[in-house]
């Protein structure tokens, strides 16, 4: 094979462009504008990069990724369900978390002011998580399966590149060790889940429609915090 053309190079253009981004912004950029553009600039990259190397450098042709009832059905029912252990997490351990840090460094970011958290709110629900899911569940996965040639380990490739950035993010917003490792774990699997559905419904609409419910979940937990 070319080496071009090997999944490696392809996983590797996109994999880290999330942890980047996250770095940048909350440990070695102090200015906001800046750290809006390079935002941009990633996910400007995120969108592009998989598209390029599918189109230009395999050759293949656009793809509407369809969705069967069943597998908008799964997608609901797994959402739905993660949803009530991220609920549940919260109501248990809830009380551990630093707040007061945690709301310090949404300061930084301007979610602390409800007009500017309801648009994050919707970019992130509506966007950014069909976003990951074209990134992390179609593109990974599948680059990661002609890579291994085994789905359980393309699985648990996706599943852990997607959970590193967010891994970072929880400790930059104040978590302790232990509550990052079991935020990290929660991720893990459902990553794991959301990748499972696509290699076997092969649509991106029924893990984005999973991921979208447990991130209504996450951001009304976060309503609750700062403005609660």
């Amino acid at each position: 094979m070319d080496s071009k053309h090997h999944p490696i190079v392809a996983i590797s253009l996109v994999s880290f462009i999330p942890t980047i981004s996250i770095l940048f912004t909350l440990n070695y950029n102090d200015d906001a504008l800046t750290s809006q553009i390079f935002f941009m600039a990633c996910k400007l990259w995120l969108l592009i990069a998989p598209a390029y190397w599918f189109l230009r450098v395999e050759g293949k042709e656009i793809s509407r990724s369809p969705a069967d009832k069943e597998g908008l059905a799964m997608g609901a029912i797994t959402g739905l369900l993660m949803s009530a252990i991220i609920i549940l997490m919260w109501y248990i351990f809830g009380d551990t978390i630093d707040t007061e840090a945690m709301l310090a460094e949404m300061e930084t970011t301007g979610l602390t002011d409800i007009r500017i958290y309801i648009a994050g709110m919707l970019y992130w629900i509506f966007l950014n998580s069909l976003l990951e899911e074209y990134v992390f569940r179609w593109f990974v996965t599948t680059k990661g399966i002609e890579l291994f040639g085994s789905e359980i380990a393309a699985i648990f490739l996706s599943a852990v590149l997607f959970t590193l950035h967010h891994a970072i993010a929880l400790h930059y917003f104040g978590f302790l060790w232990w509550q990052t490792i079991m935020a990290s774990f929660g991720l893990l699997s459902a990553a794991a889940i959301w990748s499972w559905l696509y290699i076997r419904h092969k649509s991106i609409w029924v893990c984005w429609l999973s991921h979208a419910i447990c991130d209504v979940a996450v951001f009304g937990i976060g309503y609750l915090l700062i403005f609660g």
